[in-house]
Parts: C-alpha cells; sequence; structure tokens
C-alpha cells in the first residue's frame, strides 16, 4: 500500500480529515507520492473510484498518478477515477452529457475570430491604433481566464486610450460567441465555461472529493469552476514559489487565500526534500 512508503509529514497530509485541506509541497518533497497515498488511503476508507477527481496541469502527471496507483489496485478501479486537466476532464464529461460537439483548436477559433473583426471599421473613431485582431484574440482569452463581465470595460481599465473601442471589442466578442453557439463550436475556454455552468445546475455534488496538483497555478476562471463544483472534501497541493502559469492568468492570491475562503480548513507542509542536496537547499 503506498501509504507504508510515506514519511510523518506525507502521511499525516495523506491521512487528513474529510473537508478543505491544502497541502504546501516544495519541489522534491513527495507531492505525488503524498496525493497517490491520499487517493489509496480514500480508497481504501470507502471511496469509490468515481467519487474521486484527480485535476492535474499535465495530462502526463495525471496519467503518471494513475499509474503509480496501479501498482496497488486493479485496472478496473485506476480507471474509473477521473484524472486529467482542466480541460480534459471538462470535455470527457460534457461529452458524455452531449453538451459539446466540435472542439476547435485554437488556431480555427482565432481564424473565425479574424473574420468577424475585419468586418468593423474602427479608423472613424480615432488616431490611436487598434489591437490587431491577433492581439485582441489572445487577450480574449486572458480575460475569460481571469476576469467578469464586459470585456470592453476589463480592456479600457487596462489601457485608458482604447476606451473609444470599447463598444467595438464588445460587439465583436458577442458576435464570436454567438457565432460559436450557432455552429455548436468550442474552444478551450469554453469547455470550462460549459462546465461551470453545468455544475451550477447539478443539485448534489458530482465527486466527493477533488484532488487539485499545482494548485498555485490556478487561474479565476478555473477557481469558479472548483467552487461550482462544491465537492464535500477538497485536497489541493501547491507551492507559492513554483508558480509558472502567469501567462494563463494563474493568480497566486487563490492559494494564498486558501484559509479565508475556506473555514475551518487545515494546512499542511511537506519540508523534507528528497532532490536536492542540503548546499543547494
Amino acid at each position: 500500500m503506498p501509504l507504508s512508503s510515506l514519511n510523518s509529514e506525507q502521511l499525516g497530509a495523506a491521512k487528513a480529515p474529510l473537508g478543505k485541506n491544502l497541502i504546501i509541497a516544495s519541489a522534491g518533497t513527495g507531492k505525488t507520492s503524498t496525493i497517490v497515498g491520499r487517493i489509496s488511503y480514500l480508497l481504501h476508507s470507502g471511496f469509490r473510484p468515481q467519487d474521486i477527481l484527480l485535476l492535474t496541469f499535465t495530462n502526463k502527471a495525471a496519467s503518471e498518478m494513475i499509474s503509480r496507483l496501479g501498482r496497488y489496485f486493479d485496472e478496473q478501479t485506476v480507471s474509473s477515477i477521473e484524472a486529467g486537466t482542466f480541460h480534459a476532464v471538462s470535455y470527457r464529461l460534457l461529452k458524455k452529457k452531449g453538451l459539446v460537439t466540435h472542439l476547435k483548436e485554437p488556431r480555427e477559433l482565432k481564424t473565425l475570430f479574424r473574420s468577424i473583426y475585419e468586418k468593423r471599421v474602427f479608423g472613424h473613431l480615432s488616431d490611436v491604433k487598434p489591437y490587431s485582431y491577433g492581439y485582441l484574440f489572445d487577450i480574449y482569452s486572458l480575460f475569460l481566464n481571469t476576469s467578469g463581465g464586459s470585456f470592453g470595460d476589463w480592456l479600457g481599465g487596462r489601457s485608458e486610450e482604447q476606451k473609444v473601442f470599447r463598444q467595438i471589442y464588445d460587439d465583436i466578442v458577442l458576435d464570436y460567441e454567438e457565432t460559436k453557439n450557432h455552429y455548436g463550436y468550442a474552444g478551450y475556454n469554453d469547455l470550462l465555461l460549459k462546465f461551470l455552468e453545468f455544475a451550477k445546475g447539478v443539485g448534489t455534488p458530482l465527486f466527493r472529493e477533488i484532488l487539485v496538483d499545482e494548485y498555485q497555478d490556478t487561474n479565476f476562471l478555473q477557481q469558479r469552476l472548483l467552487e461550482s463544483l462544491n465537492p464535500p472534501s477538497l485536497f489541493c497541493v501547491g507551492d507559492y514559489d513554483q508558480s509558472i502559469y502567469a501567462f494563463n492568468g494563474a493568480d497566486i492570491s487563490i492559494i494564498a487565500g486558501f484559509k479565508e475562503r475556506n473555514g475551518g480548513s487545515n494546512v499542511f507542509s511537506l519540508t523534507k526534500n528528497y532532490r536536492s542536496s542540503a548546499s543547494i537547499l
């Protein structure tokens, strides 16, 4: 059983009471072993595998953890655990429900966005040069991952001179969204948004515990999805110093505010390092 190989800190985290748990684990402290140990503990505590959702930031990481569990549990058990990135999990579950049909790559959606953008005329409003269609497409994706409300207002808050185009920018993204909905197209951000809305409409939690790896890289949209899923138990693992997804809106305040958002939560720290020498540490 994986628990037998854990040190005391890892074991304490893996056997944490059900509820809201945050595990602070720097590189080399065995966070993967701890997550595998936690899932093992849940399964031995009576959880069905389909009660568990494991969210990671790469499908490779999810595959490695499921592979490790395969050393201790039969194939049917480990294959019944829902595991993968936020986008991969959202796609699989939405597809089962028939809520997504045509998943499009970013380059395909950017072409659609360009065709809508090029129908607009900007020059009569100002001498200021408007954003290019490519930059506007990319920054709209950032908006979806980091904010809510009006895209035009959000852009205006970032650039005073671009406020003159606010209404046109809002009109472009509205047309873009309506066109996608008309043809049944969905991009990666749409997967999270659609799954978020689906989760809001479900009366009972879809999972008894959700485990989140690399929690420091969670962005506003992903956090909203977690809150909509509202699991009875949440097990988040991360490190304040390892955030690398700022380009996708990763917000360090999400992990920093864990205790404030979750009253009565538990925080565990993994401090024994197995990767680096004493001089490096």
